[in-house]
């Protein structure tokens, strides 16, 4: 199926809206499906790995609209779940290439302005690896493992889960959509505290899962493994 058309692009609109004293205003990153596929793609690959976790923790506030950007392409590309997912992601890259026009990287601003003496780079603070960062691990499973899933997390930070939050899941399921953007959000208090957003994917028999927190790298990285035992079935 191609995915160049007009009507694919509206689905990879990806919204981003920042708020504060003196700014009211929204933002929309406007991108193509092939250019979506493939960002979301890189995205979920680097994401978690030690070299950029690294990077992004030396200017750590962008790690905040990275999370919304990464989420908005996850939760808008039903292609993730198709069964030729590779051949689309790798015919979108074919598609891209050519508009490259030779240039790597657009002109930094920041480049700019150095260049002409108006600023220098300041330091800033590098947590040492392996420290914990705000940042989310996603994924899909089924649904009929998602009590399993936050029992198991619950057990990894020390919070007791029991029947009562075996009872709130109870329909709460029922109005996600994550196609839509509505979600379930969960919250586990334990150490760390986390956030378990939880939708449906119409037409399939699974749900996206998004775990918030402040998780260093062995806790994510066990959670991730979990999200994919259970998106197998093991």
């Amino acid at each position: 199926m191609p995915m160049s058309g007009r009507s694919t692009v509206d689905r990879s609109e990806c919204q981003l809206h920042y708020g504060g004293e003196m700014i009211d205003r929204g933002v929309t990153v406007m991108l193509n499906a092939d250019q979506a596929i493939v960002l979301s793609d890189w995205l979920d690959r680097v994401i978690g790995t030690e070299r950029f976790d690294s990077f992004i923790d030396e200017d750590a506030a962008v790690w905040s609209p990275l999370y919304q950007l990464h989420g908005a392409l996850e939760t808008t590309l039903p292609e993730i779940f198709a069964a030729d997912y590779t051949d689309r992601l790798d015919a979108a890259r074919r598609r891209l290439l050519p508009t490259l026009t030779g240039r790597r990287h657009p002109p930094s601003r920041r480049a700019a302005v150095d260049a002409a003496g108006g600023m220098t780079a300041s330091s800033t603070h590098r947590p040492p690896p392996g420290a914990a960062t705000t940042r989310h691990v996603s994924g899909w499973i089924r649904e009929d493992r998602v009590a399993e899933l936050l029992g198991w997390v619950a057990g990894y930070i020390g919070y007791t889960y029991d029947q009562f939050d075996e009872q709130a899941l109870v329909g709460a399921l029922d109005p996600t959509d994550d196609e839509a953007g509505h979600w379930f959000e969960y919250p586990l208090l334990g150490s760390p505290a986390l956030t378990v957003r939880l939708a449906r994917s119409p037409g399939s028999a699974v749900v996206m899962t998004q775990i918030h927190g402040h998780l260093d790298d062995i806790l994510a990285a066990r959670i991730d493994t979990l999200l994919a035992v259970f998106a197998s079935g093991s």
